[in-house]
């Protein structure tokens, strides 16, 4: 397996991680070649720090005795970063490895991209190609067309390999939340121009923010605006039991990504598990995963603030028909898992065993 794991955690190394238990479960031996960088600062010192794994775990593919003939798993990343994963690819086929790639990325499926071209050629026709939903897989095949063997699995089967969260459905919508890595992409600066709506629309909804700051600046920036607002709380970086604390103290997760690259936020299906709905920027995949009966999803080219606003105060207004909200996204999240589950097993077991798998599927 090649790609980012945590620390640090954030969407596509709590996915890999998640790949790597379900394959341990199947019996395999899996090897990790981790190229996570070191933080979640994006700025490009950090990503260069990236060079020194990159080219070890190079290495160790082109040199390892036992890695010949074998599976290769490899996430891909939205952007540059494709360029060391072609070389991966290119080490992996001529060692007669089987490919698989996880695309976890809407950057190249809006045009063509160059340098996923030449990834998906150098993985050849041969490769699976695992994508987050049916849209997502139907862009790729369609935008390259080298791209033979398309399956598409959503996040949401990974959420239930640990204990079954229980879902609790909300009587009233009093307490909105926003979770994730908090920064300007995010959305987090939405998110509080919201809050302050809802405080200047006398609304009586308090906020709580969970998550690590990308970097000081952002850090700098939310806490001054936080203290100009009342009743919204930086809670802090949630794991493990005080995640499920914070999604029990939320009625509603606002998630106003801006993030371009966005496919299929974990935290959506996180929060719709715990019968939390979502409303969010319709981005990547979401708007697959979200609709009406179970959150909010803003078209992109709008303004964020008064759609949102205006779903809130219509819950805020009507408790019966936000509880049936509520009930409808755990609804959701189940019959997501359940359509998906049957092809992710088979993706394990070809992954495991060689077992074929179809072309096309999706």
């Amino acid at each position: 397996m090649v790609g980012a794991f945590p620390p640090p955690l954030h969407g596509m190394s709590a996915v890999n991680d998640a790949v790597y238990r379900a394959l341990s479960e199947q019996g395999a031996g899996v090897t990790v070649i981790d190229v996570a960088a070191e933080s979640l600062n994006r700025a490009l010192t950090a990503r260069l720090k990236r060079f020194p794994r990159i080219l070890n775990g190079l290495f160790r593919l082109a040199t390892t005795k036992e890695f010949r003939g074998q599976t290769l798993y490899m996430s891909v990343s939205g952007g540059l970063g494709q360029l060391y994963e072609t070389l991966f690819a290119c080490v992996g086929r001529a060692r007669g490895m089987r490919l698989f790639l996880h695309h976890h990325s809407y950057a190249y499926l809006g045009r063509f991209n160059p340098v996923t071209a030449m990834l998906v050629g150098v993985a050849g026709p041969n490769a699976t190609h695992i994508l987050l939903s049916p849209g997502m897989a139907e862009r790729l095949t369609r935008i390259y067309p080298a791209v033979r063997r398309a399956l598409a699995v959503s996040n949401a089967v990974f959420l239930v390999r640990d204990e079954p969260v229980k879902a609790m459905p909300r009587q009233r919508m009093r307490v909105m939340g926003f979770m994730g890595n908090i920064a300007d992409e995010k959305g987090i600066f939405e998110f509080l121009d919201l809050m302050a709506a809802c405080q200047a629309e006398g609304l009586d909804i308090a906020a709580k923010i969970a998550g690590p700051f990308q970097d000081r600046h952002t850090e700098d920036r939310v806490r001054v605006a936080i203290a100009k607002l009342p009743g919204v709380e930086y809670v802090g970086p949630k794991y493990g039991p005080e995640k499920e604390r914070f999604f029990s103290e939320i009625d509603v997760l606002v998630f106003p990504t801006l993030y371009r690259n966005e496919a299929e936020p974990v935290v959506s299906h996180e929060s719709m598990s715990r019968s939390v709905p979502v409303v969010a920027y319709g981005r990547g995949a979401i708007p697959e995963i979200v609709d009406d009966s179970c959150g909010l999803v803003v078209d992109p080219e709008r303004e964020f603030v008064a759609p949102a606003l205006e779903r809130l105060k219509y819950w805020r207004e009507n408790p019966q028909r936000f509880q049936d909200v509520s009930e409808q996204a755990a609804r959701r999240f189940r019959e997501l898992v359940a359509a998906n589950e049957r092809r992710w097993q088979d993706v394990c077991a070809d992954m495991v065993g060689g077992f074929p798998v179809g072309r096309r599927s999706f």
